[in-house]
């Protein structure tokens, strides 16, 4: 296979699987021969093999995966339906498994927006207690944007929110930042702060092995910092809250930016020590990105 010699892989694979005891190495070698057939172009012979993997019962580690890859050869010949039946099966049998997040994007992919919307709605009902449902309420959300409808989205999200909170809803943080970005929008700044501060407020409190930082709570915290300086005109409110995205996620990816937007926020404000003493922290410890170079250009002109 590395060698890109796909037919000898094959071959070597089958036999694999014919020699194998286990079941669990049997489908493995089956699963990769599959590949081998796919890289070699010889489609309709890995979806044979695929199917076979799929209909074995009971249904194995790579049986879902069996399914969605078999679907996606279908898509790829033109086949568009057997490609939608294959999606559909994934979502429907195996909503717990890694594969039908995605198969339910390129099943929706393939339906007009409103059908589309309905389909996530009746799946909902179905799959409410699956990993599945959090994908399928921000699914709904991002159709009902399509369609105009803002409060079917915020109700959708809001339901995300609600029903799969953090640590164990994977879509939770998303929601909240697309409700916070809504709020803007609507003309409630006040509401995405305090909406952002609830986040931050969740993550704080939970305490269960595992638990760890979405990159998300930082992007909170600058989008907290942001508002203030920006749509509520509040420079002391801003200046504590890019303050304290470095205090609370000393690690965070955006520490520079806090750094450098609350040096030229205390330039613009005419605090011109505290501005450029901020400015020039930033050039001293980060040594690379945009936000050092609009610190550098920032202390040539408004600080030596």
């Amino acid at each position: 296979m590395r060698h890109g010699r796909f037919d000898a892989a094959a071959t070597a694979f089958s036999q694999a699987a014919s020699e194998a005891e286990r079941r669990v190495d049997r489908d493995e070698a089956r699963y990769r021969q599959s590949r081998a057939l796919r890289e070699g172009e010889r489609f309709h012979e890995a979806i044979a093999i695929l199917d076979e993997i799929a209909a074995t019962r009971p249904p194995s580690r790579r049986t879902a995966r069996a399914i969605f890859d078999a679907a996606l050869l279908h898509e790829r010949l033109g086949d568009e339906s057997e490609a939608i039946a294959g999606f559909e099966r994934v979502v429907r049998q195996h909503s717990d498994e890694g594969p039908a997040a995605r198969a339910l994007r390129l099943w929706l992919s393939k339906l007009p927006p409103g059908s589309a919307r309905r389909l996530t709605e009746v799946l909902h009902r179905d799959l409410r207690d699956t990993d599945l449902a959090d994908d399928l309420l921000a699914a709904r959300a991002e159709l009902a944007l399509e369609e105009g409808d803002r409060q079917g989205a915020r109700g959708a999200l809001e339901q995300l929110v609600a029903d799969h909170p953090y640590p164990q809803g994977h879509r939770w943080d998303d929601a909240i930042e697309r409700l916070a970005q809504m709020d803007l929008e609507d003309g409630a700044p006040e509401q995405a702060v305090r909406r952002l501060s609830a986040m931050l407020e969740r993550a704080e409190q939970t305490t269960i092995v595992g638990s760890y930082t979405l990159p998300a709570f930082p992007r909170a915290q600058l989008e907290i910092a942001r508002i203030y300086r920006d749509h509520l005109a509040d420079p002391e409110a801003a200046e504590d809250a890019f303050e304290e995205l470095s205090r609370r996620f000393p690690d965070s990816t955006l520490r520079d930016d806090a750094t450098v937007e609350l040096g030229e926020m205390l330039l613009g404000s005419g605090r011109i020590r505290r501005g450029c003493e901020m400015l020039r922290d930033a050039v001293a410890e980060f040594d690379v990105g945009s936000a050092r170079r609009r610190a550098t250009a920032r202390i040539a002109s408004d600080c030596d």
